[in-house]
């Protein structure tokens, strides 16, 4: 019996523990709530609610004035006036203060609906909410900040953002201290208070982009400035902070770096796409970034985002051979045979190819099935790149991947009219043997016969071999006839 209730003592412990926790984990994803509205006459109200119960609305209109402590009011403007309301478990009070004429200001305190003396209890008790309202407000914020920075630098304002819930407050604080003359430790300060204190992608990503000039201001801001923006969840939000970072500073080769691996984090093709052309526009990128770009491409699921980013790397960077090859790995695992023809006709155009990379594009142009978009890119290759032994031998075996004669056909046609040796007329004849159509076979036949003939005996046999495989007496002859 001991036993059995030792466990459920334990038992009960732990239920009570993990209610604890769920129950913190809860008040903390409420915090406080706040909603503002601004009238066309110039009266703001603002509510907030909080999980405690206390919750409290202000209104006011006119210019506002704070005592130097944040416990009183001291001026409100001709017009205007301030009243704040609380209610916490069922009780209820109320200020409401005014100036009159003189411009004195009249303070009216009010609990349930009697009115009470203002001094003392009123006093006191707006001394405790006032705190409260400018913590959850913008009221008299830019006032707070220059009063605190004065006192404090910026290490004062930063502390008293620890102290505010809203992150729209706290991003009006973190704007408000940025158009002070600040040094670079008090840069990287902010920098580090945006990336800790401000939950709200929006609210940091609107400081990092519209300060940015500030913000990236030297080799330590830069640094905090990339870290506060890995530390944005909304892919439309970092992309738009990674852009803007990229386009208005000369980053170097390891801050580019850091800027492409937070990209990659990115899930949406579109952002992550619009991110790595900027980068490639940017013309500050070293060989191992144009390389970390290539494979970071190779992320974008969307056949089209992917597409387009290969294709502006291609054209509008000199690509060394090494990072050539980067590019065309980035085409591995693309469906699509438009994009990928595009892809590759772009680098077959761009200019002359190594050996090695013309046989990385003959690989590339078996990811597709299409014979039609195969045979685009093999001619253009035929017909634009200086084509090694080796790379002949690539063309026969892409060759044998089209199942279109007419296709295989239009690629030989252009090959034809090549400066081929005689083993690689023979690899050729080996690849027109193997079209069906009597028609296309003999057409590709005579248009290499002329070199047939000054290729010596090997290539004639190959030739007058391969003109056995047809099956028409009139295409054999005429195939015949070429050599004759």
């Amino acid at each position: 019996m001991n036993q059995l209730t030792k466990f459920l003592a334990v038992l009960f412990a732990k239920l009570i523990l993990l209610l604890l926790l769920l129950g913190s984990n809860s008040l903390q994803a409420q915090r406080k709530s706040t909603s503002v509205r601004v009238n066309d006459n110039g009266k703001t109200s603002i509510s907030v609610s909080n999980p405690f119960g206390k919750n409290f609305t202000v209104e006011y209109k006119g210019e506002i004035k704070l005592s130097e402590d944040d416990k009183d009011i001291e001026y409100i403007s001709p017009g205007g006036y301030m009243e704040i309301k609380r209610s916490a478990f069922g009780s209820r009070r109320r200020i409401f203060i005014e100036p009159d004429n003189s411009g004195k200001l009249i303070k009216k305190y009010y609990v349930g609906s009697s009115q009470n003396s203002f001094e003392g209890e009123g006093e006191k008790w707006l001394a405790e909410i006032l705190l409260d309202v400018v913590r959850t407000t913008t009221l008299g914020s830019k006032e707070r900040v220059d009063r605190i920075y004065k006192k404090r630098g910026a290490y004062g304002v930063l502390k008293e953002v620890d102290y505010i819930d809203s992150d729209y407050v706290k991003s009006r604080y973190i704007k408000l201290l940025l158009k002070k003359n600040l040094k670079n430790p008090d840069i990287v300060a902010v920098l580090k208070a945006i990336e800790n204190e401000v939950d709200s992608d929006y609210h940091s990503a609107d400081i990092l982009k519209n300060n940015s000039e500030q913000l990236l201001s030297s080799e330590a801001s830069i640094s905090a400035y990339i870290n506060a923006t890995s530390e944005i969840d909304s892919d439309h939000h970092k992309a738009e902070v990674l852009k803007k970072s990229i386009k208005e500073r000369d980053l170097t080769a390891n801050q580019m770096k850091s800027m492409l691996v937070i990209a990659k984090d990115i899930d949406s093709d579109h952002h992550k796409s619009s991110v790595l052309l900027t980068a490639l526009r940017s013309n500050s990128l070293n060989s191992d970034n144009i390389k970390l770009l290539a494979s970071t491409s190779k992320t974008i699921d969307s056949d089209h985002h992917r597409a387009g980013v290969l294709k502006t790397a291609i054209d509008n960077t000199d690509l060394a051979s090494s990072e050539q090859h980067t590019f065309l790995n980035a085409l591995e695992g693309m469906s699509s045979d438009y994009h990928i023809d595009d892809v590759l006709s772009e680098v077959v155009d761009k200019g002359t190819l190594e050996p090695s990379t013309i046989s990385h594009v003959f690989r590339c142009v078996g990811y597709m099935d299409s014979d039609s978009h195969q045979a685009n890119v093999l001619k253009k290759l035929v017909q634009r790149q200086k084509l090694s032994s080796e790379n002949i031998e690539d063309l026969v075996a892409a060759l044998g991947r089209i199942n279109s004669d007419s296709h295989s056909a239009d690629v030989l046609k252009y090959a034809s009219k090549l400066d081929l040796e005689g083993q690689q007329l023979i690899e050729l004849f080996e690849a027109i043997e193997r079209i069906n159509s009597d028609h296309h076979k003999t057409n590709s036949l005579i248009r290499f016969a002329d070199k047939a003939k000054q290729g010596g005996t090997s290539v004639l046999e190959a030739y007058t071999s391969t003109c056995r495989s047809i099956n028409s007496n009139s295409h054999y002859r005429r195939a015949i006839d070429a050599i004759q």
